[in-house]
């Protein structure tokens, strides 16, 4: 379980710390349901999501079938969640290619040379526009 010693000093770390993905067996009835009794038998009563597009969809496919009460937090670099401003993740995203680019562009003005960047951002290019834009 999270305690606040499991959970100390994790602000400046990128990235998820529970080392959670996707799950194939969540995307079927079977295993939606392994998860309801698995939430059951450890009394957990409602669920905190923190993700992008797939898992508000997994939550609500989740919802829809269990009733288990939701609270969905918009945690990704894509940024590219409706009704949001700026998700969780996102700013750190665009940070991180900032220093890169600053870096490269020592390099790139000493050589006389082009650097082209590459960052990522699924479909929806807010991490490159930004850090084009910021980055000169």
């Amino acid at each position: 379980p999270l305690n606040s010693q499991s959970v100390s000093n994790i602000i400046q770390r990128g990235g998820t710390i529970l080392k959670s993905a996707r799950s194939k067996e969540f995307m079927t009835p079977e295993g939606r349901k392994k998860a309801y009794d698995q939430l059951k038998s450890h009394g957990i009563e409602g669920l905190v999501a923190i993700g992008g597009n797939g898992t508000f969809t997994g939550a609500e496919i989740f919802y829809n079938e269990f009733q288990i009460p939701t609270v969905g937090v918009p945690g990704t670099i894509d940024n590219d969640l409706y009704g949001t401003d700026f998700t969780v993740g996102y700013d750190t995203a665009v940070n991180t290619a900032l220093d890169a680019i600053d870096k490269i562009r020592d390099t790139a003005d000493s050589h006389d040379r082009i650097f082209f960047i590459e960052v990522m951002g699924r479909d929806s290019g807010y991490i490159a526009i930004q850090s084009g834009i910021s980055g000169g």
